[in-house]
């Protein structure tokens, strides 16, 4: 299916329908809701919420997360990514994980970018491996902690 996906900041014009969206029963306990999310957003300025928009439609929903004065490794995160469920099989996570991806890559200082997902999440593990997100040594909240490596720190070269 050809679509034209863009990130948009949740605003006026998209919130609603960034709130109407739902995942399947089956994926209810694997994500907060998108509600949560820009509520969190409000208190957490760290948080970035956006809608995932196809044409004027939005399918899907994430959030980033970047928190400067963390390590290097640790300041660029990805705490949400969903697709309505009446949207999903279509290639928009993809897509739009490529779009988050580049959008983060494209500060000076990102080396790294991290997400987590319950680890009964199956589906979200391959999902995430396939882009390659690959799992480290690390636990949030419950979570199992990946990583995508977009560059090698200054410090990490060898002279």
């Amino acid at each position: 299916m050809e679509s034209n996906l863009s990130l948009q900041e949740v605003n006026l014009s998209n919130f609603r329908q960034c709130v109407r969206l739902k995942v399947s029963e089956n994926q209810m306990n694997f994500i907060a809701s998108n509600l949560f999310t820009i509520a969190e957003s409000k208190v957490d300025h760290a948080l970035t919420p956006y809608a995932i928009v196809n044409g004027e439609h939005v399918v899907g929903f994430c959030c980033i997360e970047i928190i400067p004065t963390n390590d290097l490794e640790d300041r660029y995160w990805v705490p949400r990514l969903m697709i309505g469920e009446q949207f999903q099989g279509n290639g928009y996570g993809k897509q739009a994980m490529n779009l988050i991806i580049n959008m983060l890559s494209s500060y000076q200082d990102c080396v790294e970018i991290r997400l987590s997902y319950v680890p009964e999440n199956k589906v979200a593990r391959a999902f995430y491996e396939n882009i390659g997100f690959s799992q480290i040594d690390e636990e949030l909240q419950g979570e199992v902690v990946l990583s995508y490596l977009v560059k090698q720190p200054i410090s990490d070269y060898s002279i």
